[in-house]
């Protein structure tokens, strides 16, 4: 799960730079960056971060048998 992170991290902060133009907000206490921007970024990782961790899941699921059935 620890790439699938690294991964996400990686294509959030190389698409806001390509989206905006300069890299994504690193410290949220810095006058020149808006609460905007903030929240923007912290909106789009978060979900990017949520979607690679169940990708990670789901294909660590499949590759250890998936679902199986336990009878008592």
């Amino acid at each position: 799960m620890a790439v699938a992170g690294m991964v996400a991290s990686k294509v959030v902060n190389v698409g806001w730079k390509a989206v905006t133009g300069h890299n994504p907000p690193e410290d949220p206490e810095d006058p020149g960056v808006r609460l905007a921007e903030v929240l923007t970024f912290a909106l789009i990782s978060g979900a990017l971060m949520g979607l690679a961790r169940q990708l990670a899941l789901t294909g660590a699921s499949r590759w250890y048998g998936g679902n199986r059935e336990v009878e008592a």
